[in-house]
C-alpha cells in the first residue's frame, strides 16, 4: 500500500541516501484520504486555540502525564525487544516532550509540558509494568490487518496511550510507523512502530527514538511542517503553527542553510521533529506546537491526562511501584469453529509469566504447558477455555466459559455459480457483505457499462475516508466435490487511479476450515489493477473492453464440501472499483492466464520490491524457486522446506532491475513457470 492510516517517520543517517528516494511518513496521504474527518478535527482545534487566546491563557500550565501500554507483538526473535529497551523509549520522549537540560532533547524549542509514563495499573486496577507481550504472526504487520492487531490487545484509549511495537510493517516497504490522529475511530487510535525503531538500545542501538516522537506528535494533532508547502499564511495555512516557517518539501539528513520557500526569509526547521531529518538532527517542538499539542488534550483528548485517570492508571507521583503478580489473559481471533478446525490461542498474560497450564475442554491436547498452544475440536458444542500462569511472585488464572462454539458445517452450496449482479435486490442472494467501519461500502451499480448486462458491483474509493479497511463481498460457501474436472474462480473488474500515488487493492481470499484461515489466491494493486486512465474525478467504465479478468485455479479446494471465498477490496483512497460476473465452475474458453495453478499462487505481479510465493502442499516437502530474466540468465535460486498444508515465502527483490522476468517453481508433483514483472 502506497500510504498508512496515517504517517511514518524517518530514517538515520546510516540510510540517507534510501530516505531521498522513499517516502518515509505517508501523513499527507493520509489527510487527503481523511478529508472530513480531518477537517472537522481541525475546526475543533483551532476554536479552542482562538477560545484559549481570548482569555489570555493559550495553554494549561501544568504539566500533564500520558499513561502509555506497550504492546509487542513479536515472534519469538529478537523482535521481542528487552523491557529495558521499551524504558529507553520512554526515556527519549520525555527528553524530547521535556526538552530535558543535558539530553538530545535539550534543543532550541520549548518544553511541551506533556509527559509519558509506563502504566503501573491496567484497566483493571492491577499491578503492572504497562508491557503486554503477544507471540503472533501479526508480527509481520500488514496495515489493512490494523483491526486484528487491536484484537489481539487493546486497552482503553481514552484513558491509555495504545503503542504498538512488530516485527514489521507491509512486508519490508521501509515503513517505519504509523499513528492515528485526534478524533479517528477509536479502536483504531494509537501508534505502530518498528522494533528497531523502538527506543535508542537493544534492536533499535542504531537510532535515537526519533520514531515514536513524530509519530506522537501526530497523535497529539501535529502535521509535517512542509504541510501544504510554501503556504503564505503560516497560521491558518501551512502546518497550521505560526512559528514554523513554511517549507516545500521534506527534509532528509542534516543540512545547512535550506530556505526552500522564496515567500519567506526563514531557513527550513530542519530540527523540528516534524520534519524528516535524521535522528541526530532533531530537538524542537515550538512554541506554537506545543499550544496545538496542549490544546489538543484539553479538548480531543481530555480525560487521559486528569488526575483521576493519573491516579487509577498508576503515573501519579505518590504511587509505589512493587513486584507484580502475573494476571492471565489470552485470546484467540476465532472462536466460532466448525468440527475438526484448529485454532491458536496467543498467550497475553502480563507481568512476565515464567509457567502456563492450559485446559481445553472439548479440545485435543485437553490440555498444554506450551505459551501459545493449537488446539483442536472435534465435537459439536459450547466449550470453557481456562489458563493458569506463574512467575516466581505467585499465579493467576483466568476461564471464560463457552468461549468456543463448534458446529458441523453444512454442505454448501453445489458448482457451478454464476452471478452478474443484474437483479434489483443487493447484495444478491446468497451473497452477503464484510463491512466492519459501517461506512462506504459495496453496492450495486447501473451508470458503468457493465461488462455483461446493465449493472455490476462497485465501491466507492474516492470518498472512502477511513484507509486501509477492507470490505468484501463473501459469496456463499461451496460443494466443491459436486464438479468434475478442474474448478477455476473467475471473474471481471475494471478500476483507475486517482491520483498516480495512490492505489487501493484487490485480494481473494479462501478458507477450506469455516474461515479459521484464509488463503489469498489473488492480488492486484497499482499498475496491475488499473484498466482505465489516472483521473482525479470518479471512474466509470463506458466500454465493456476495459475489463480485465481474474481466473484462479481452484483445484486445492476440489475435495472440500464447504469452501468460503470472498473478495475483498482494501481503501487507499484511490478511484471506484468494480467486479461484474463471477464465476465459479469451468475456465472460460480463450483464458490462458491463471493468477494460481494447482494451489500456488505469486504476488503482487507486477511487483516493486517484495514476491509473496504462497501454496498448499499435501505433505512436507522441499521446493526449489529460481528467477530467470529474459536473456534466461539465472538471477535468483533457492529452496525451502515447508509443510504439510498452506505456506508463504517471500522473495525481496528490491535490488533486481524492472523488467520482464520468469519465475519457475518447483515441488515434488509440479513444476510451474510464470511471468513476472518487476516494477
Amino acid at each position: 500500500m502506497k500510504k498508512l492510516f496515517v504517517l511514518l517517520t524517518f530514517f538515520l543517517s546510516t540510510i540517507f541516501l534510501f530516505s531521498q528516494t522513499a517516502t518515509p511518513c505517508f501523513f499527507d496521504n493520509y489527510q487527503k484520504n481523511n478529508k472530513l474527518m480531518i477537517s472537522n478535527t481541525e475546526k475543533q482545534i483551532q476554536e479552542a486555540i482562538l477560545l484559549s487566546k481570548q482569555t489570555i491563557k493559550t495553554y494549561n500550565p501544568n504539566l500533564k502525564y500520558i499513561p502509555v501500554v506497550v504492546h509487542v507483538i513479536h515472534d519469538g526473535g529478537t523482535n521481542n525487544i528487552s523491557d529495558a529497551q521499551i524504558q529507553s523509549q520512554i526515556d527519549v520522549l520525555n527528553e524530547d516532550f521535556r526538552k530535558i537540560a543535558g539530553s538530545n532533547g535539550d534543543g532550541a524549542g520549548v518544553d511541551t509540558e506533556i509527559e509519558f509514563c509506563l502504566a503501573k495499573k491496567d484497566p483493571q486496577g492491577r499491578c503492572t509494568n504497562g508491557i503486554v507481550r503477544i507471540n503472533s504472526p501479526l508480527s509481520n504487520h500488514q496495515t489493512y490487518q490494523r483491526s486484528q492487531l487491536k484484537q489481539l490487545s487493546f486497552w482503553d484509549n481514552t484513558r491509555y496511550l495504545n503503542m504498538y511495537v512488530v516485527k514489521n510493517i507491509n512486508s519490508g516497504s521501509g515503513i517505519l510507523g504509523y499513528s492515528s490522529f485526534p478524533s479517528g475511530p477509536p479502536d483504531e487510535d494509537g501508534i505502530v512502530v518498528r522494533h528497531d525503531y523502538f527506543g535508542k538500545i537493544g534492536t533499535a542501538s542504531a537510532t535515537l527514538g526519533r520514531t515514536t516522537s513524530h509519530e506522537i506528535g501526530h497523535w497529539l494533532g501535529l502535521y509535517h511542517t512542509f504541510n501544504n508547502g510554501c503556504d503564505v499564511d503560516t497560521c491558518s495555512g501551512g502546518d497550521y503553527v505560526c512559528d514554523t516557517p513554511p517549507v516545500a518539501n521534506p527534509n532528509f539528513g542534516c543540512p545547512v542553510g535550506i530556505n526552500s520557500c522564496t515567500n519567506d526569509s526563514y531557513p527550513d526547521q530542519i530540527y523540528n521533529y516534524m520534519d524528516y531529518s535524521n535522528d541526530n538532527c532533531k530537538n524542537i517542538f515550538t512554541d506554537g506546537q506545543k499550544q496545538r499539542m496542549q490544546t489538543t488534550l484539553t479538548t480531543l483528548r481530555y480525560d487521559i491526562w486528569q488526575p483521576w485517570n493519573i491516579d487509577s492508571t498508576g503515573c501519579d507521583s505518590g504511587y509505589v511501584s512493587s513486584n507484580c503478580n502475573v494476571i492471565a489473559d489470552y485470546v484467540t481471533l476465532t472462536t466460532d469453529l466448525c468440527v475438526g478446525s484448529s485454532i491458536t490461542f496467543y498467550n497475553k498474560s502480563q507481568n512476565n509469566p515464567t509457567g502456563y497450564q492450559w485446559y481445553f475442554q472439548g479440545g485435543t491436547p485437553a490440555t498444554s504447558t506450551l505459551a501459545n498452544p493449537t488446539v483442536t475440536y472435534s465435537s459439536v458444542g459450547m466449550f470453557n477455555v481456562k489458563l493458569v500462569v506463574s512467575n516466581i511472585y505467585g499465579s493467576d488464572s483466568l476461564e471464560i466459559l463457552n468461549y468456543i462454539n463448534v458446529t458441523t458445517p453444512s454442505v454448501g452450496q453445489a458448482l457451478p455459480f454464476f452471478e452478474g449482479f443484474e437483479s434489483f435486490g443487493f447484495p444478491p442472494s446468497g451473497i452477503t457483505i464484510s463491512n466492519p467501519d459501517a461506512g462506504i461500502t459495496w453496492e450495486r451499480d447501473t451508470i458503468a457499462v457493465a461488462y455483461a448486462g446493465n449493472t455490476s458491483a462497485k465501491i466507492n474509493n474516492l470518498i472512502n475516508i477511513n484507509y486501509g479497511q477492507s470490505d468484501a463481498l463473501v459469496l456463499p460457501n461451496f460443494d466443491f466435490t459436486s464438479f468434475t474436472g478442474t474448478p477455476y474462480l473467475n471473474f471481471k473488474w475494471a478500476y483507475a487511479k486517482s491520483d498516480a500515488n495512490y492505489s487501493d487493492e484487490l485480494i481473494v481470499l479462501a478458507s477450506k476450515d469455516c474461515g479459521v484461515n484464509w488463503t489469498q489466491i489473488f492480488y492486484r494493486t497499482g499498475s496491475g489493477l488499473v484498466t482505465g486512465p489516472t483521473q482525479p474525478t470518479p471512474y466509470i467504465p463506458d466500454t465493456n473492453t476495459v475489463w480485465k479478468t481474474a481466473n484462479i485455479n481452484m483445484n486445492t479446494y476440489a475435495s472440500f464440501t464447504n469452501v468460503s471465498i470472498k473478495i475483498v477490496n482494501v481503501t487507499d483512497g484511490g478511484n471506484n472499483l468494480y467486479i461484474d460476473n463471477i464465476n465459479l465452475g469451468t475456465s472460460p474458453v480463450g483464458i490462458t492466464e491463471f493468477d494460481n495453478t494447482d494451489g500456488i499462487t505469486i504476488f503482487p505481479n507486477p511487483t516493486s520490491n517484495i514476491l509473496n510465493i504462497a501454496l498448499y502442499v499435501s505433505q512436507a516437502e522441499k521446493i526449489v524457486y529460481e528467477l530467470n530474466d529474459v536473456l534466461g540468465q539465472t538471477v535468483i535460486v533457492n529452496s525451502a522446506e515447508i509443510n504439510k498444508g498452506d505456506n508463504q515465502l517471500q522473495l525481496n527483490l528490491h535490488e533486481l532491475k524492472s523488467g520482464i522476468y520468469f519465475i519457475t517453481i518447483k515441488t515434488k508433483n509440479k513444476t510451474i513457470v510464470s511471468k513476472l514483472i518487476k516494477e
